[in-house]
């Protein structure tokens, strides 16, 4: 067998391999996550728990550490249910109210329409007479048509429609219903499979462990290393960058209230709103604020449209100079990657896969930087420093020596 066949021949064996494993992950997640998430999620959250359990046990000398996994468990669910049950219920309470503001600000769309055509009349006066002419009539005519006709058909609501809405809404809250008993199952599975998880880990990381083959003995240590250098690191700097948007945001939206040039009472509830935004790939806090600012500038509002500009400039600012120090230049996905993955991961999984499959993907990017798969040839300067971890600096390093003060005694 020549060597072209022999590559040929490889190639196809591999294709076959990647389509194998992606199909397994593609039945996984599409029939067996949901079944088994309580599991996943516990065994995760147990890891979590390991470092202060392995402390409270060697405290009291080794005993009780089935006690300490209930008190650690039951004190974890403590710390993150009550402040999130808290702000659900606050921010839903805000939303009705925003909705009813918004339903008041659509009974307006008339008014609206009509600066939004003096509006484009005065941005079309460049053009010569003949075009300006007729440009501004099609306009008239337009705007007039929308004016004269506003009401629920002109939108497409009718009666059946209406009917229709209320019997579809009916339907999905009695459908939520229905899952509640199990979905309480679940969280009840999961916090005990959670407290088992934390007090047997050593046991189930070892059986794990006994399964694999000896050159993958190192597999799951290596996988948590990854998540911990790499997944985690990841989340908590975005989630302090959506904290110092968010702290942008509504000191911005604060002034300009202060100032009396926006009139809003839910800055807050649209500061949340656009911070979360603003995480998504290539969307941004300017596709809430640019669009924004411009509504504002046709209605007559214009110093608003320029504080709302101002914030978005300094929210960009601030964004360039700080992320790349906060995540890092080796650890992010090309956002055009990240993009595809949230699409094709809900189109594939539903909204579930619009968090699986990006962190899918900055997992296969991280091993195969450090070479434990070869998927893609890795940049050279990339490969080399997932390989070689940066070393921690000491607190009580010496100016002089440049030795740690530990090891010098």
């Amino acid at each position: 067998m020549d060597v072209k066949t022999e590559k040929r021949r490889a190639f196809l064996i591999n294709l076959l391999f990647i389509g194998a494993v992606l199909g397994l992950v593609y039945v996984f997640f599409k029939y067996l996550f949901w079944p088994t998430a309580p599991f996943i999620l516990s065994f995760f959250f147990a890891v979590l728990l390991q470092k202060p359990l392995r402390f409270l046990t060697k405290k009291t000398k080794g005993r009780g550490r089935g006690v300490w996994s209930v008190v650690l468990v039951l004190l974890s669910i403590a710390v993150i249910l009550v402040p999130v049950i808290l702000l659900l219920y606050n921010i839903v309470a805000e939303i009705k109210e925003f909705v009813s503001y918004l339903i008041t600000q659509l009974s307006d769309l008339p008014q609206f329409l009509a600066d939004l055509q003096v509006w484009l009349l005065k941005a079309i006066s460049f053009l010569p007479d003949g075009l300006y002419s007729a440009a501004a009539e099609k306009i008239t005519e337009i705007m007039s048509t929308l004016s004269g006709d506003f009401s629920l058909s002109s939108i497409g609501l009718d009666t059946n429609t209406i009917t229709n809405a209320i019997t579809s809404g009916v339907t999905g809250i009695y459908s939520v219903a229905q899952s509640v008993p199990s979905a309480v199952i679940g969280i009840v599975i999961g916090i005990i499979a959670w407290i088992l998880f934390a007090k047997d880990y050593n046991s189930v990381v070892g059986f794990i462990r006994l399964q694999l083959p000896e050159s993958k003995k190192n597999l799951l240590s290596e996988i948590k290393q990854v998540f911990s250098n790499t997944i985690l690191k990841m989340v908590r700097a975005y989630l302090l960058i959506m904290f110092i948007t968010f702290c942008e945001l509504s000191i911005g939206f604060t002034i300009l209230s202060v100032a009396g040039i926006m009139s809003n009472s839910y800055i807050y509830l649209i500061a949340l709103g656009i911070c979360i935004f603003d995480i998504l790939p290539v969307a941004g806090s300017g596709g809430i604020l640019i669009p924004w600012a411009v509504i504002s500038l046709i209605t007559g509002n214009t110093p608003q449209a320029i504080g709302l500009i101002i914030i978005y400039v300094i929210i960009t600012v601030i964004r360039q100079y700080i992320e790349p120090k906060i995540v890092g230049d080796s650890l992010g996905v090309n956002p055009i990657i990240t993009l595809a993955g949230l699409y094709f991961g809900l189109k594939l999984f539903g909204v579930i896969g619009m968090f699986v499959v990006p962190i899918l993907v900055m997992t296969l990017k991280a091993f195969n930087d450090t070479g434990r798969i070869h998927l893609w040839n890795a940049p050279p300067r990339v490969a080399a420093a997932a390989k070689q971890p940066k070393e921690k600096k000491s607190f009580f390093k010496k100016r002089s020596g440049g030795k740690d003060k530990n090891e010098s005694e």
